[in-house]
């Protein structure tokens, strides 16, 4: 089965650029991997999303608690998502074997895209493990026949606002750390406040 969805961006471009209703891709489903936050780096995020909104005026959409995520990989975006997809995505990832790892977040900063802007957590702390999980789902996407969508250079970050203003890049007093623990596939239909959770993969304990 081959499966040729037609999505050229980067899987860190894809959340920036198509989750927010501005975007000209915005009335389409999407499809992508993600590290979900624990329950600490949540409400890290989440007081440093408060601390920003007393700061900048313009900052009135905060992501919600439940969609909090460090981007992954994305799989598609379509009209409508074909199962035959979600089931590709879940074979490919079942296939994955990678161990746990920290992702660290030391500064805010701001990712220009052509609508609105994503403010967000960003870090370079368990990069390289990042970056090898993606490459590893690209590799067993590709395996089941699938149009592997893998970019080898990306920043890690975890988006906390779409807005229009910036924020300039400020050094985090306690850098927040988000344990790495499974990587899960969710589904983002529009007009829809939350994601499915498809499915989650551990990530080993081994060293």
């Amino acid at each position: 089965l081959v499966m040729h969805e037609q999505n050229t961006q980067s899987s860190f471009d894809f959340a920036s650029r198509r989750m927010h209703p501005k975007s000209s891709r915005f009335g389409k489903e999407t499809l992508f991997f993600a590290i979900p936050p624990d329950p600490e780096a949540r409400q890290a995020c989440l007081e440093i999303q408060a601390r920003l909104q007393r700061e900048h005026d313009g900052l009135l959409s905060p992501m919600a608690p439940e969609r909090l995520h460090v981007s992954l990989y994305g799989v598609a975006s379509a009209e409508k998502i074909k199962d035959e997809m979600i089931f590709a995505a879940c074979q490919a990832a079942s296939a994955v074997d990678a161990c746990r790892f920290d992702l660290s977040f030391d500064h805010i900063a701001t990712f220009r895209t052509a609508s609105r802007n994503a403010i967000v957590l960003s870090g370079n702390g368990g990069r390289e493990l990042l970056r090898q999980l993606h490459i590893q789902i690209g590799i067993e996407m590709h395996a089941i026949g699938c149009d592997p969508h893998v970019k080898a250079d990306f920043q890690p970050h975890a988006t906390l606002f779409y807005a229009d203003e910036t924020v300039a890049k400020t050094t985090l007093a306690t850098p927040v750390i988000m344990p790495a623990r499974e990587f899960v596939l969710l589904h983002k239909r529009p007009g829809e406040p939350t994601y499915e959770h498809v499915e989650s993969w551990p990530l080993s304990e081994r060293g």
